[in-house]
């Protein structure tokens, strides 16, 4: 099977890191009201020192880290767009995985583009799912101002989004917009996220490659709200401010009835983060979905 696996690989397009890989860094690619853009992950304090910032909005530069193969004629690239995770609370486009997988697809020949998006939210249910529209509206953007630029011979037929959890979330949610006039996006990168109302898949067909732990404790598998797993002794009352949300099985199984493109890996640890180990550095996994993902999207070609 390992071997069936390399010789696909060896002959699809845009698996095969091929080029030397510059980075041009902290691109504005829009401004716009918000509270903040970016904020670092697992340092104490973080939330704490945000809170007085909710007090009023402030205009924001929107940016973008722009990854690209140098050297590779002038035949049109096909596009990534990540997002990060951080619960639309915090994060930034420098996060480590997601960094790491865009050098790598801009090895193998595509524009790769992590970007940092509008941050920040009260613990309302109206304020959470403007956050959730803010960064659509942010990723939509970013997009436009992408396909913009002629100088990175983005082609828009091959145009491919992921991100995890909350930039998974908005991934999805970009890539099936009901909005014909839109650019396509064929396939996701689901990584641990979820979506609020699966009929949203009604509106599109990108094909969806999706990662997650049954035991993830933060989002739901399935059915459920954030934050809440039977094996939590503190139960956080997100019901609050979340509506229902339906996990990465859940998208998969509807996709599935809808006749999309959609494969599923189950992850057994029991963790959120899959891809960085508590370390810091890159798990197995990392690699994992970076291969899947490359493959996966390059039957789209």
């Amino acid at each position: 099977m390992f071997l069936m696996c390399a010789l696909l690989l060896a002959v699809l397009p845009f698996t095969t890191p091929s080029y030397k890989v510059s980075v041009e860094r902290d691109v504005v690619y829009a401004q716009a009201e918000g509270f903040w853009t970016h904020a670092p992950v697992g340092e104490r304090g973080t939330v704490r020192r945000l809170l007085p910032q909710l007090a009023r909005t402030r205009t924001l530069d929107l940016d973008m880290d722009i990854y690209l193969p140098e050297d590779d004629g002038d035949a049109p690239r096909p596009l990534l767009l990540m997002m990060h995770g951080g619960s639309f609370f915090i994060g930034n486009k420098e996060e480590k995985g997601q960094a790491g997988w865009c050098e790598y697809f801009a090895s193998l020949g595509y524009v790769a583009v992590s970007i940092n998006y509008r941050l920040g939210f009260r613990p309302t249910a109206r304020d959470l799912a403007a956050a959730e529209d803010r960064a659509l509206a942010d990723a939509d953007t970013a997009l436009d101002y992408l396909l913009s630029d002629k100088e990175l011979r983005i082609d828009p037929d091959h145009i491919f989004a992921a991100g995890t959890s909350a930039g998974a979330m908005t991934a999805l949610r970009l890539a099936f917009r009901p909005d014909p006039g839109r650019p396509r996006i064929r396939a996701v990168g689901n990584f641990w996220g979820s979506l609020h109302d699966l009929s949203l898949l009604e509106q599109g067909s990108a094909a969806i490659l999706s990662f997650q732990s049954p035991n993830d404790p933060v989002m739901p598998y399935g059915e459920g709200y954030p934050f809440r797993t039977k094996d939590r002794g503190l139960q956080v009352p997100s019901q609050w401010f979340s509506e229902v949300m339906y996990g990465t099985f859940a998208i998969y199984t509807r996709a599935r009835e809808l006749g999309l493109r959609a494969e599923h890996h189950v992850c057994p640890e029991p963790r959120h983060r899959l891809h960085i180990g508590d370390d810091g550095q890159f798990t197995d996994r990392f690699y994992e979905i970076r291969d899947r993902m490359a493959g996966f999207f390059a039957e789209e070609f």
